[in-house]
């Protein structure tokens, strides 16, 4: 019964610390974008042109591609970038003082 104990001690000390992050306080000007009205995190290129049309202007990294270093493609509407990884989206930035 003792070395179970010691066993299940050691293994809770050996287990990586929870997860922490860290909050921004970006004031009261900030907008938040309801999901409805941006690109979804892992949408496909496909999807994001059907739903919200052709952007204004479509940037592609530089440098060399490898597994590691996927091309990254941002594409500017009018209030939000989209940002993918190959051809999934990554992140969606809404642009602040813009409507």
């Amino acid at each position: 019964m003792k070395i179970k104990t010691l066993i299940l001690s050691a293994s809770l000390m050996l287990t990586p610390p929870m997860a922490q992050a860290d909050v921004i306080n970006i004031g009261h000007h900030a907008n938040v974008a309801k999901s409805a009205h941006t690109p979804k995190r892992g949408s496909t290129m496909k999807q994001v042109r059907s739903r919200f049309g052709k952007a204004h202007r479509i940037t592609r990294s530089t440098g060399k591609v490898t597994k590691h270093h996927p091309r990254i493609t941002k594409w500017e509407y009018g209030k939000f970038t989209v940002y993918f990884e190959k051809y999934r989206v990554l992140h969606t930035v809404v642009h602040l003082g813009r409507r």
